[in-house]
């Protein structure tokens, strides 16, 4: 069964099922899509019950279990969402109540935690909803959000790129003081990736300590209590297992008829698969799960793919800046000359995954908008090409020549890496392959290294790397706004700066019009962008932003997708109508179920 939506996507993909972590400071979702105002175009082998059709004492509420994928050891996940390599996406959505959602179908933020959000000039004023509680029972006031905003500027969030200051006003509202002007859109997308996870009574005790002891802290393993702010409250966890019970303290409880939520773990990417061709019946829901048209044709009739959510998130690459080889322009520059970006869309899905016309940090979909009559000065590098003339020119031109067939450095060392891939993330796994049977082919020594995500991730932020696959583009609507793509792939907050970009000089690189040079610290203009009151102000200089990110290539930006997820519907009712804006709202397993949606069959 499909679910189709209005936002024109033809099918979703995920990456694998695997668990996701935050790709900056704000605890964003590491996914995306246009919000069209910028110009754009916008486990234990159970079968999801305890056996018992019984009541857990509530009115109407079935003691059913609803059993969710998740394809990490949850003792090794956490849902201190500030945790740099290990906080968990999927817990954290279903745990906390978030600021705003942004939906695919309407094109429109819908208000969650916040009752109002009012843009003045360059002040912004929060009001967030009165009923707002913990799961322990106590209120949520802007005492919390302070301490949110305190740690969000000593982890360097990337909201606190235009937030000079932040005034409590009274208990339920919230100030931010801006640097100037700045764009209202730019700010309600990343509001929209903030949540509710942030109780002072846990967390004040790091406001005054060094930001990595927040950011390597697991909230479960502490004395400190867990409490959440969303429908679904923490009991507890272990390798196979991920254990929440139905929050009675969450405002809009009454939506949820069903008593418990849980994750359960899964390592091979197929597990999934093969329940839901199977009939094994272990999950009711997998929040995001690649999967190609042969193996979806043969699901079960009851597994619904819910169609509606695009996103703007996508397979990249990443180099080591301080690697004398692939820290060199002249390799990157050769590198995206060779690999062909329509080939790994080819290979790895072109239901689901899109090139990048041009590599410059703006999502596909976005770049006509944004660069206009000037696209055509740029590079496109060969979108379904290899150019093994134009990438053996820009070597030869640097001093590296072929030694045996294999690429030598002027100083003599064999252009060599391991290309660190994720492993389980079936796509990824496919263009990955390509990448370096294209590099190896054209003389280049490399080789394929899939690691867990954990241990993928971890390398990059402790820069013991040379080359691999990271996403490119920072994910949520917010990717729509180049301010954040391009910020993304330059200061990197999700890896800690682990791939070693220099933000602090200026460079000085071709001018834009083909004659002369022009010179600036990359950052800065990228940070000129979110400071503009209108997108016409913004252009501009998002141009001479992403004339620089194709030129110097920090990262390379090669394809991008739509999203796959999934839900069952043999002992779940799906009752999400036309234009309702929940249709578009990430992720379905964890977002309708809150609003009444999805629920257990009594």
């Amino acid at each position: 069964m499909t679910l189709a939506g209005a936002s024109g996507a033809a099918a979703l993909a995920g990456c694998g099922g695997g668990d996701g972590t935050p790709t900056d400071g704000s605890g964003s979702d590491g996914s995306d899509g246009s919000d069209g105002s910028d110009g754009s175009d916008g486990s234990d082998g159970s079968d999801g019950s305890d056996g018992s059709d019984g009541s857990d004492g509530s009115t109407n509420v079935v003691d059913q279990v609803h059993a969710s994928g998740l394809q990490a050891d949850p003792t090794n996940r956490t849902l201190n969402t500030h945790n740099t390599q290990i906080s968990s996406e999927p817990a954290r959505r279903l745990a906390f109540d978030r600021y705003a959602a942004y939906s695919f179908e309407t094109q429109e933020f819908q208000l969650a935690a916040l009752d109002d959000w009012e843009f003045d000039g360059e002040t912004v004023t929060l009001t967030f909803r009165e009923d707002l509680s913990w799961s322990d029972g106590s209120d949520v006031t802007t005492e919390d959000i302070d301490v949110q905003f305190q740690i969000l500027e000593k982890i360097g969030s990337a909201i606190w790129g235009y937030v000079d200051s932040t005034e409590v006003v009274d208990d339920y509202t919230f100030q931010l003081n801006l640097t100037g002007p700045t764009n209202p859109v730019m700010v309600k997308h990343q509001l929209g990736n903030m949540w509710i996870d942030t109780p002072a009574a846990a967390f004040e005790q790091f406001t005054d300590a060094d930001a990595s002891e927040i950011q390597t802290w697991n909230w479960e393993d502490s004395d400190t209590e867990v409490i959440t702010s969303g429908a679904w409250a923490y009991v507890d966890k272990n390798q196979q297992q991920w254990n929440f019970e139905r929050n009675e303290e969450f405002h809009s409880i009454d939506n949820v008829n069903f008593s418990t939520y849980r994750f359960d773990s899964y390592q091979e990417a197929s597990a999934p698969q093969q329940d839901f061709t199977t009939g094994g019946k272990r999950f009711d829901s997998v929040w995001s799960m690649f999967a190609a048209p042969q193996t979806v044709n043969a699901f079960q009739d009851y597994v619904m793919e819910v169609q509606t959510i695009p996103a703007k998130w996508g397979y990249g690459m990443i180099f080591n800046h301080e690697d004398p080889i692939f820290g060199d322009r002249a390799v990157r520059q050769a590198i995206a000359h060779i690999v062909n970006r329509q080939e790994l869309v080819d290979n790895a899905g072109p239901r689901t995954k899109f090139p990048a016309s041009v590599p410059c940090g703006i999502a596909p979909k976005d770049i006509d908008g944004w660069l206009g009559d000037t696209k055509s000065n740029f590079e496109d590098y060969g979108v379904d090409s290899t150019n093994t003339e134009e990438a053996t020119q820009i070597l030869e031109d640097a001093g590296y020549s072929k030694q045996n067939g294999t690429w030598t450095s002027p100083d003599g060392n064999a252009v060599s890496a391991e290309y660190l891939t994720p492993g389980g993330w079936t796509d990824f796994t496919t263009m990955t392959e390509t990448v370096v049977d294209r590099l190896n082919e054209f003389g280049f020594d490399m080789s394929v290294a899939s690691r867990p995500t954990s241990d993928w991730q971890g390398a990059f932020i402790e820069s013991n790397f040379k080359v691999g696959t990271f996403y490119w583009l920072p994910g949520q609507a917010r990717s729509a706004f180049p301010y954040f793509p391009l910020r993304h792939q330059l200061a990197l907050d999700a890896l800690n700066g682990g791939h070693n970009y220099d933000t602090e000089s200026e460079q000085t690189i071709p001018a834009m019009s083909g004659d002369g040079e022009m010179t600036l610290n990359p950052l800065e203009r990228v940070e000129q962008i979110g400071q503009q009151p209108t997108n016409e102000d913004a252009r501009p200089i998002v141009q001479e932003a992403a004339w620089h990110n194709n030129y110097d290539l920090p990262m390379l930006s090669l394809v991008s997708k739509f999203e796959q997820s999934w839900v069952t519907t043999d002992e779940w009712d799906i009752s999400v109508e036309e234009g309702d804006p929940a249709r578009g709202i990430k992720w379905p397993p964890f977002w309708w179920p809150r609003e009444g949606l999805l629920t257990a069959q009594e």
